[in-house]
């Protein structure tokens, strides 16, 4: 159990009616919320606690904080700037982080959320231990806001694909209890029956987060029609609403953003993939990526060791992330590029944040042989 702080009551709202959990540390508040669906728990979380930073830096409560976030140029960006899918994106975060519902009842299940934040917290405490209680509480705050934050860009990336009727809505009933997915439009409904009872197995409506992992599941083995290809969002941009807009430099968007855009890429588009990489599974794929991304970001490439880590052979590992390839000769010039890099030039070239980073840093002759090579050199590409 990580360290907790008491009394973190902010003073936010005055209330004569006694507060139960006004000294109980975030992190054991949301474990009654998750373990015991604690309606009180709650409460005091949405009414009492202010823990999110905005733009100004003022302390503020989670329901203030996605207002904010509500009326950012970034979540319009998010949104394709439709006012109306931004206000449904809002409706859904909100319903995600406050809905405890009954049973019967559908929509988001707060529990999933809470719980996830709650493992996390608790991982990286026994990773990291805070030095003190103000640094453990200060640290859970953060945390909880990250996740927020990442669930509001999500609920726009999932309004924009219903506004733009991408999926359907599908009731899916099991065992006298009916549980809400999201699936292709183009699905019959005896389709997604089928589709589902043949693809996901050990369901049970009434079980907390069960929703969400079916709709996981989907979202994974179906194809997701992507509505931002070209406009992919980094982490550095999600980490930078989660603290009020205080952008880092562009040089950090680059280095952290782009493995972030391009593990997502490699993950979600495994059906193009080498027969090797594709064998090791969407999950592995992106944390492949991340890995060789940290590592060049490091003391020392080593390709050896990546590889073996993962199980892939060198001439496999070679053929995707190697840092030596070879120009034919001939008039040509054709390169054997490696696939990681053909696909993080791709990434950058369409990217406007990425692109101008790299002419910044005097690597865009680079991106455009990559692209080059890869025969993707696309008309709005200079």
């Amino acid at each position: 159990m990580p360290p907790h702080i008491g009394n973190s009551t902010g003073g936010c709202r005055v209330s004569s009616v006694p507060r139960p959990y006004a000294a109980t540390p975030l992190t054991q508040l949301v474990a009654d919320i998750v373990q015991r669906s604690d309606r009180q728990a709650l409460q005091e979380l949405h009414d009492h606690r202010p823990l999110f930073r905005g733009v100004a830096g003022v302390p503020m409560l989670m329901g203030d904080f996605l207002l904010e976030l509500r009326e950012r140029d970034i979540t319009f960006r998010w949104c394709g700037r439709d006012p109306v899918t931004v206000d449904h994106a809002y409706d859904l975060t909100l319903a995600k982080f406050l809905n405890l519902p009954a049973d019967g009842i559908d929509g988001p299940d707060c529990r999933h959320y809470y719980g996830a934040f709650y493992e996390h917290a608790v991982a990286r405490f026994r990773q990291f231990a805070p030095p003190d209680l103000i640094t453990a509480e200060t640290r859970a705050a953060g945390l909880l806001q990250q996740l927020v934050t990442r669930h509001f860009y999500l609920s726009c990336l999932e309004s924009r694909r219903r506004a733009l009727k991408l999926v359907r809505r599908y009731r899916w009933r099991v065992n006298g209890a009916a549980l809400v997915v999201w699936l292709p439009v183009e699905m019959t409904g005896k389709r997604c029956r089928n589709w589902l009872e043949a693809n996901v197995t050990d369901v049970d409506p009434t079980r907390p987060g069960e929703q969400d992992r079916v709709q996981s599941i989907v979202d994974r083995l179906l194809a997701r029609r992507r509505v931002l290809s070209l406009d992919r969002l980094s982490q550095s941009e999600l980490r930078s609403a989660a603290q009020g807009d205080r952008l880092g430099s562009g040089d950090d968007i680059f280095a952290r953003g782009l493995a972030a855009v391009v593990a997502d890429e490699k993950a979600e588009n495994l059906a193009d993939q080498r027969p090797s990489i594709r064998a090791l599974g969407g999950p592995a794929v992106k944390r492949l990526v991340e890995t060789v991304f940290e590592s060049l970001a490091g003391d020392g490439y080593r390709a050896d060791r990546i590889a073996g880590t993962f199980g892939l052979s060198k001439p496999s590992f070679s053929r995707f992330a190697g840092c030596r390839w070879t120009r034919h000769s001939g008039a040509s010039g054709k390169e054997d590029i490696p696939d990681l890099w053909k696909n993080t030039a791709h990434v950058v070239a369409s990217h406007e944040d990425f692109a101008a980073v790299a002419q910044r840093a005097g690597v865009w002759d680079q991106v455009r042989r990559a692209l080059g090579a890869a025969d993707r050199q696309e008309g709005g590409i200079r």
